[in-house]
This record gives C-alpha cells, sequence and structure tokens, in this order.
C-alpha cells in the first residue's frame, strides 16, 4: 500500500512539474503575429537561394541552390543532402512563436545563444539577405527552441522566444549542423523515373559472372554476358527488377575510420565488384566495392569471417566509403552460373 501511495505522490510530482514547464514556456506573451520581431517564417520557400549556417565553434555550412540539379551545393564543393536541405526549408515555412521567453529566464537564454548557438542567414533571390535566425537551446520540455529574429530593415531583436512547428513535437536546433561530412550527399546512383540506360557489373572474383543491362527509352531490357554477347532471357521481371535496383543507391558514410596508410592499401587493392552506371542524359557514375574484415581492415570471399554488415567503396572522385551489405549484397547477387 505505501508502495503504491509514493509511486502516486512521484507521478503527481511529475505530472505537476511538467505542467508548470509548458507554462512558464508559454509565457505572457498574448498575440504575438503581429510583431515583426517574431516573424520568423519564410512564406515562399522556392525563392530561398542560399543558406549559411555558422556555429560557435568555427563550424560553417553554406548551401547553395543549383539550376543544374535537384541537389543543393555545399560550401562550393560538394552536393548537400537533398533530405537536410528539404527539412531546413520546411522549418522555414512552418516555423512559428509557440510564446515569450519569461523575464527571469531572459538573460541566461540570450547568454547561451553566444556559447553554444548557431547563426543562420537566410537569402532570396540575388543573394538578398531576408533574415537571420539566432538559434539557441531547446526548452526544458524540449517542445520548443529558443530563438531571435534579425532583419535588415528591423535589426536584431532584443528579445528571444520560443518558436516550433505546429504538429511538431521536438526542437529544431539539431537540424541546423554545421559538419561538412554530415551535410555531404552519399548517393552512389541516383537515376530517377526512366533516365538510367545501362548497368555494367563487373565481377573480378569470378569474371565469368560479369554482364551489363541496357534499357532503350521505352523500356526495353537486354541482357549481355561478360564477353559482351546478347544473352536471352525467359525471365523479364528478375532482369528488370535487378536493373532497376540501381535506380538509387547510396551508401552509408564518409567516415570508414581507417588510417590513411590502410585506406591506401585499399585505394590499390583489386576491388571484388565495379559498377558502372549511365543514364539517358549523359550522366555517368563508377563505384568500386571491398569486403571488409569484422575489425578495421579488409575481408574476403574465403575470409569467412569478413563483415556481414559493411563493406569499404570507393567513388569516382577517389574517396573509400563505407557501404551496407544490406544495400549492396543485392546488387552483387550473380545472374548466371560459372
Amino acid at each position: 500500500m505505501k508502495s503504491n501511495l509514493k509511486i502516486f505522490a512521484i507521478l503527481l510530482i511529475v505530472t505537476v512539474f511538467t505542467f508548470l514547464l509548458w507554462k512558464m514556456e508559454e509565457g505572457a506573451s498574448g498575440d504575438l503575429s503581429s510583431e515583426v520581431t517574431t516573424d520568423f517564417a519564410i512564406a515562399d520557400t522556392s525563392l530561398v537561394t542560399k543558406i549559411f549556417i555558422a556555429g560557435t565553434d568555427g563550424e560553417s555550412a553554406l548551401l547553395e541552390r543549383s539550376s543544374d540539379t535537384r541537389f543543393w551545393t555545399l560550401n562550393g564543393k560538394h552536393l548537400a543532402r537533398k533530405d537536410a536541405t528539404d527539412l531546413l526549408l520546411k522549418t522555414f515555412a512552418r516555423a512559428e512563436v509557440k510564446g515569450a521567453v519569461p523575464e527571469l529566464q531572459r538573460s541566461t537564454v540570450i547568454r547561451n545563444f553566444s556559447g553554444s548557438g548557431k547563426k543562420v542567414e537566410i537569402y532570396l533571390g540575388d543573394d538578398k539577405l531576408e533574415k537571420t535566425w539566432y538559434i539557441g537551446t531547446a526548452t526544458p520540455s524540449h517542445t520548443g527552441t529558443y530563438m531571435l529574429l534579425e532583419t535588415p530593415e528591423n535589426g536584431k531583436s532584443q528579445e528571444p522566444f520560443v518558436v516550433h512547428l505546429e504538429g511538431f513535437v521536438g526542437f529544431l536546433s539539431t537540424r541546423f549542423f554545421t559538419n561538412e561530412t554530415e551535410w555531404r550527399y552519399t548517393g552512389v546512383f541516383d537515376f530517377p523515373g526512366r533516365t538510367l540506360a545501362e548497368v555494367k557489373i563487373t565481377d573480378h572474383e569470378s569474371p565469368s559472372k560479369s554482364y551489363s543491362i541496357q534499357s532503350t527509352v521505352d523500356g526495353e531490357i537486354s541482357l549481355y554476358n561478360a564477353s559482351g554477347s546478347s544473352v536471352d532471357f525467359s525471365d523479364t521481371l528478375r532482369i528488370q527488377d535487378k536493373f532497376l535496383k540501381f535506380r538509387k543507391v547510396h551508401f552509408e558514410s564518409f567516415n570508414n575510420h581507417l588510417s590513411q596508410s590502410l585506406e591506401d592499401s585499399i585505394k590499390f587493392t583489386l576491388p571484388c565488384f565495379t559498377y558502372e552506371v549511365s543514364g539517358f542524359d549523359g550522366r555517368s557514375a563508377h563505384f568500386d566495392v571491398f569486403w571488409k574484415s569484422p575489425g578495421t581492415g579488409m575481408g574476403g570471399p574465403d575470409d569467412h569471417n569478413h563483415d556481414g554488415e559493411h563493406m569499404y567503396g570507393l567513388t569516382a572522385d577517389g574517396e573509400l566509403v563505407l557501404v551496407q551489405r544490406y544495400v549492396f549484397d543485392p546488387l552483387m547477387e550473380p545472374l548466371f552460373r560459372e
């Protein structure tokens, strides 16, 4: 009986504490929708051309919309993850003020902006700076984010606010990261719709199992063996399914956790597979994969202890990356028997 009372008392305290946090975060703001210092949202995110994110640790990320591709560019030299840039645009469109920061907390919140905050510059049209967001920490209940707004017309607001997305429970600061590796696009092949024209698979360990699949614009499939001779097939769905697996493929991470010497040794080793993929638009992609041992070295087909979850991949730019077996095992399944 006493145990049940203790549990009830604890639950009551937690409920009251949560309610008080919520009330504190709501503040005494009233209707803030008309105040220029609370107008965080971007009405038309299709006009956003550039986003600059800077952290207090000195790292920064420059994202620019590209007219040549579906992807934004990162720091002028890489493609950026589309899922991450899309998430930023959705955040710009839906951000709204949940309430003012209670007066007793304001000095602490403002101080935290300079200690662990992010500065986000949002540009429209011809690189016109539209708004600058200063993003702080999450609220104690993790249902909002402390933010402060600056605009060219009105300057920097002196009052921070609790900002959230209607219908979303959580905080926004994690969306605005600055690490270049985290931002980089991890696509190996990207051929949406019917843009995929040819797939060539070279099996370096069993060369006779190598093959290529070609498609016409109308989707008619042709199969060729390792010597380039046409191969008749009856299971059209199986060949087509293999071909379509190459339309969209990603590796896991740029971080391969290898020393430079071991990375170099892998690069100069014969891969187990080479994939060459091209599209009707003239684009092409080349990717090599290597076995990985359970440790940090290499494995192989005769080594039953090679990693069952990961392999190494070598991009056309010469970067050694980490790939998932879950993704690449179906691509390595042979079509021919020796």
